[in-house]
């Protein structure tokens, strides 16, 4: 079988400039921002490839972009109105990649072009964080992101001064890490590299007036490598693609910013699913919330429920209709965003969620359980308390996720789930020792079922405040949560479907 770049490299070639960096040759940023560029430049918008560099010295990826002339394959699924669809393309926006670790002086040579505008990264969220560096020199790589990006700004800096003006040669730095305000971390930590190499106030003043660090929030499951389908696609297409990736055709790219950052980067010209508005704190909010507050809220109960993925989930008799009268009957209501804004995303994750082809894994949504009830669903219940709405089904979530720990003492927590299976996540060491000593008072009663979850409720390391002081939803966690242990997890559920 013929290999990718030979069967198409003739459709495939791009004499497009390089017009950025990107920090990141994985499979998320070639399924979303490379493919969100491919789109754009098939429209005549963004007229740019990029130049793609290994974030760590282990990557692989490198050898196998040159061995297919940056070339790879998209293999995008989805589920609309109960039909499943599949869209698979060339994508040829990378047109050069580099390990930084072995080619350092050339990637900083490569940095100085004029045509190049922007940085986009996915160096997951740890690579935005500060790591004291040595000093800087053009043959040694700087060890961490935030390290190489300011090496790459100052060389740039020196280079265009040289010139005589560095008007216009700034760099917009676009984050693709799920963090909140990703741009501004960078920036901060950008600055203090500035400070402790001692590269002097005038480079200082062109990363804060020249440069750009733009927040942004992003939003596509990219599975990656089809290993249990690879010799299927590779027939289909009829040629060996050693870096096919597979992902969802939902994508959602929220960018901070105002006109100029849209003529910049016309992804929303391009018709991709792409806003740019000066303040992206609603649709991170309604990402918490919707997507991964239902994941947060519902996997519990599916996980005890003996279920093993998302998509199960969703096509359960009880746990689906448990999950989809969570987000619209309570989600939606609780949340102070526009109501039409809020129940179209929901739309599109109720979808996503029922995607066959995902097969997103439950026991993985459930690593660090306590930080992700706490980040996700607490605040929707506590903005439901304060509209006097006691919401009875994400009552129900924090029960069966405090059911989660009913057998467990130690890291990794083990689950007795239904029929008989087992399963195990890992979770705070904390919280699991707060869960357990919470369980060791249970004696079958609805009374020390109340005990049980004061104690958990209450301990303010855990939720930054005393949750048990509203005594109704105590109360109702704790009977919700003796119901799940003395009649079953469905059974808990099915009534509160019936007495909704």
């Amino acid at each position: 079988m013929q290999s990718l770049n030979i069967a198409v490299k003739s459709e495939a070639q791009s004499s497009l400039p390089i017009r950025a960096i990107q920090f990141g040759e994985g499979n998320f940023l070639r399924g979303f921002i490379d493919w969100m560029i491919f789109k754009a430049n098939a429209q005549g918008l963004f007229n740019g490839r990029v130049l793609a560099l290994q974030c760590t010295p282990r990557g692989k990826v490198v050898p196998k972009l040159k061995a297919q002339d940056c070339l790879y394959t998209t293999i995008l699924h989805g589920f609309k109105d109960s039909k499943e669809i599949e869209e698979c393309e060339v994508v040829n926006t990378i047109a050069d990649a580099l390990n930084p670790y072995e080619s350092w002086e050339q990637v900083l040579a490569s940095s100085l072009s004029a045509d190049i505008k922007f940085v986009f990264s996915n160096t997951t969220e740890a690579g935005i964080t500060y790591t004291q560096e040595q000093a800087f020199n053009t043959d040694v790589c700087p060890e961490s992101f935030p390290g190489k990006l300011t090496a790459i700004l100052y060389e740039r800096y020196k280079h265009f001064s040289a010139q005589g003006s560095v008007a216009g040669t700034g760099l917009w730095i676009v984050p693709c890490e799920l963090l909140d305000d990703n741009g501004t971390k960078l920036k901060n930590i950008v600055l203090q590299h500035i400070e402790d190499q001692q590269l002097g106030d005038d480079f200082k003043q062109y990363v804060l007036n020249e440069c750009r660090f733009i927040n942004t929030l992003v939003d596509r499951v990219v599975s990656g490598y089809p290993k249990d389908n690879a010799a299927a696609y590779q027939e289909k297409f009829g040629y060996d693609d050693t870096l096919m990736v597979c992902g969802e055709c939902f994508h959602f790219l929220a960018i901070e910013g105002g006109e100029d950052v849209a003529a910049e980067l016309p992804f929303a010209q391009a018709g991709l699913n792409v806003v740019v508005a000066p303040d992206i704190t609603p649709y991170r909010l309604r990402k918490v919330r919707i997507l991964n507050g239902t994941h947060t809220a519902n996997v519990p109960a599916a996980f005890l429920y003996g279920l093993d993925t998302v998509d199960q989930m969703m096509s359960n008799e009880v746990t689906g209709k448990f999950a989809r009268s969570m987000i619209y009957d309570e989600i939606i209501p609780a949340v102070n965003l526009d109501k039409e804004m809020l129940t179209s995303f929901a739309n599109d994750v109720v979808d996503r969620f029922s995607d066959p082809s995902m097969h997103h894994q439950l026991a993985s949504i459930l690593m660090n359980s306590t930080s992700k009830v706490k980040a996700r669903i607490l605040p929707t219940i506590l903005d439901a308390r304060a509209k006097g709405v006691l919401p009875k089904k994400l009552c129900f979530a924090l029960a069966a996720y405090i059911a989660l720990y009913k057998n467990s003492t130690s890291v990794p927590v083990q689950v007795q789930r239904a029929g008989g299976k087992t399963g195990e996540f890992v979770d705070d060491a904390y919280a699991v020792e707060v869960l357990s000593k919470a369980w060791s008072v249970y004696q079958k009663t609805e009374a020390t079922a109340l005990f049980t979850v004061k104690t958990v409720l209450s301990d303010t390391k855990l939720w930054d405040c005393d949750l048990s002081s509203d005594i109704d939803l105590t109360a109702l966690v704790a009977r919700l949560l003796h119901a799940i242990i003395s009649d079953g997890v469905e059974a808990t559920m099915r009534d509160l479907l019936e007495h909704n």
